[in-house]
């Protein structure tokens, strides 16, 4: 209907003006109640401005679309100029002012007549990237400041899907800050999103590559090579920031797999490899371990770690995305065309020389043993969860080096024992001058003279006419918990022809005291996959998780439930103040809202009797 435009105390009408541009909250109202609104300030401006004009729901329709596309518009520019911008240097009040604009920008965005939910995730996103934690909780209807220690953003995937330097030294900050924390807390500060993408990012560049990559390295460039890490995170951030170095155009890496089990840490090391894997496709080299299949993870903690740091809505998700992950892992690199690197060793012939393996023919088996050539390797499928027994895969990821001559099968678990003249035949049929593998640690080694029982890091366990053969061992004071008080060591190999290795030691970093996830005994979960298949794959490891659960089971089980109970309690009490603080602010919210109602009735009848005064 058309109202006429009314005449009365001017002040008046402005003073209705003022109340809906400064002490209304009109993101809050209704669109019902919001076009009200408008018509009332549509006819106090006409009354105001001394318009003679009728003003009519055309008008008021008007400017409720010219307001809100121009809010709208003004609220996607400051989203826009949030993607641009820089967080990390905010200090705790800034950055809590910057969650409460985009708050509001996504809240008028909101009122679009079709919200763009899009944008309710990019805000999301940016709020996460300022420091809007899982811990925030409203208080009076103000957020709580964050002290300094629980100031740890967390991460969330770049924008552009482009990982940076500043982000990979971001992620490992975050991961040494919550290494000394609850592991429960991991995914506050580490989204399941996130990891997805950086696994999946990786793993589309390593199916790409060949089982043996070869390397060109640049002359003025040197090559590290690393050897089992088994979820020792911190060690593995001394070796980048306290004695190798980092990843650059100059300086490769070559990681001969293990990278999970054993070590608390495991997921954390394993993504920093992956990420360093994206940022320098070209420079990076992870290569597949024996614990980088499902068996051993499920045996040897990875799986328990995955369920504490994840609970049970996520972990197995978390699992198949690791899982998928380990089958794209190439198995072998040579590095200037005279350097070769495994994980574990050298591998069975599968064919005949007269047969060719082709997919869905069965391979013919020789009578005897014989050392297999680089040709079948590179034909091998490695996309496989978990390694069949007595097989050329099984082999490259678990056989060793005996002081022996000949090629035999290893009795007393996967894979094959070869002598130095089978490391003889491999570098002179493949131009080889040196081996760097691994997969032995100190606890294969004991009883072996000095020289080989890689206390120090690394061995020599063949030296031939053609070159050498050297186990490498990365991880210090393995295991993690009453371990053996070794070094760990990388080699180095520098220009010109990088088949002269210089072996570095590593000592064991600061760490904390946390029993490892494969004495671990996860009550919580109903995966009966997880708990059928913690079975040992070795006699050897057998013996090694049994000398570390005997030796802590009792203790670590009385300490954990001790810490559990408390944790129950705190958590309850946590409860209880978050309702607390539920109620109160649902009260607020009401007695606000009665207040615009009360308010907005005001106007109305303001309005209503101006318009009978004129009438009359």
């Amino acid at each position: 209907m058309d109202l006429l435009p009314l005449i009365g105390d001017v002040d008046e009408f402005k003073e209705i003006m003022g109340i809906i541009n400064k002490e209304m909250d009109l993101v809050s109202l209704s669109d019902e109640n919001l076009r009200r609104v408008f018509m009332i300030f549509e006819i106090a401006g006409g009354v105001v401005n001394g318009r003679t004009k009728q003003v009519t729901e055309a008008d008021a329709e008007q400017l409720w679309c010219s307001s809100v596309d121009g809010v709208v518009a003004v609220a996607k520019q400051v989203i826009d100029y949030a993607c641009e911008m820089n967080f990390q240097d905010l200090d705790g009040p800034l950055k809590q002012a910057v969650v409460e604009i985009l708050r509001s920008a996504c809240n008028i965005v909101s009122k679009q007549r079709v919200f763009d939910s899009s944008l309710q995730g990019l805000l999301e996103e940016l709020q996460v990237e300022v420091g809007s934690t899982t811990r925030e909780r409203l208080v009076g209807g103000k957020l709580e400041n964050l002290t300094k220690e629980q100031d740890t953003l967390p991460l969330s995937w770049p924008r552009n899907g482009c990982i940076s330097l500043e982000w990979i030294q971001l992620l490992i900050s975050t991961f040494k800050w919550s290494s000394w924390k609850d592991p429960k807390e991991f995914r506050n500060v580490m989204p399941v999103t996130v990891v997805k993408k950086l696994i999946s990012a990786a793993s589309k560049i390593m199916r790409e590559e060949r089982n043996c990559v070869k390397l060109r390295v640049r002359e003025d460039s040197e090559v590290i090579v690393v050897g089992d890490i088994l979820g020792q995170f911190h060690d593995l951030v001394a070796l980048f920031e306290e004695n190798a170095g980092f990843p650059s155009d100059h300086r490769y890496f070559v990681f001969n797999g293990n990278y999970v089990d054993k070590g608390s840490w495991g997921l954390e090391v394993l993504l920093v490899l992956l990420a360093w894997k994206v940022l320098m496709p070209h420079r990076v080299y992870l290569l597949r371990g024996n614990h980088e299949t499902k068996n051993c993870t499920l045996a040897y903690g990875f799986w328990a770690e995955l369920c504490t740091k994840f609970g049970k809505k996520d972990c197995k998700l978390v699992f198949d995305k690791c899982l998928e992950c380990f089958r794209t892992l190439p198995l072998a690199t040579i590095i200037a065309q005279g350097v070769y690197t495994t994980h574990g060793g050298l591998f069975r012939r599968t064919c005949s020389a007269s047969t060719q393996c082709s997919t869905g023919e069965k391979r013919q088996k020789l009578d005897t043993l014989s050392l297999g050539s680089l040709r079948e390797f590179a034909k091998v499928n490695r996309f496989l969860e978990d390694v069949p027994e007595n097989d050329l895969l099984s082999d490259v990821l678990w056989s060793d080096p005996s002081s022996e001559a000949g090629l035999r099968e290893n009795t007393k678990k996967f894979g094959l024992l070869w002598g130095p003249d089978c490391t003889e035949e491999f570098l002179k049929e493949n131009h080889l001058k040196l081996i760097i593998r691994s997969h032995e640690g100190p606890d294969a080694r004991t009883g072996a003279d000095d020289a080989r029982n890689l206390l120090n890091g690394y061995s020599k366990d063949h030296d031939t006419v053609s070159g050498e053969l050297y186990t490498l061992f990365t991880a210090p004071n393995y295991p993690q918990v009453d371990g053996f008080d070794n070094v760990g060591a990388y080699a180095v190999l520098k220009p010109p022809l990088f088949d002269s290795p210089l072996f570095l030691q590593l000592k064991a970093a600061e760490k904390p005291e946390v029993p490892p996830y494969d004495v671990f005994i996860y009550e919580d979960m109903d995966s009966d996959e997880g708990e059928d298949s913690r079975l040992t794959d070795s006699d050897e490891e057998q013996d090694m998780v049994s000398r570390d659960a005997v030796g802590k089971k009792d203790s670590t089980l009385m300490v954990t439930k001790v810490e559990l109970n408390k944790k129950i309690q705190d958590q309850a009490e946590k409860i209880k103040q978050l309702e607390s603080t539920v109620e109160l602010f649902l009260k607020d919210r009401d007695d606000r809202s009665r207040r615009m109602e009360e308010m907005l009735s005001t106007l109305l009848q303001q309005s209503s009797r101006k318009k009978r005064g004129r009438g009359s």
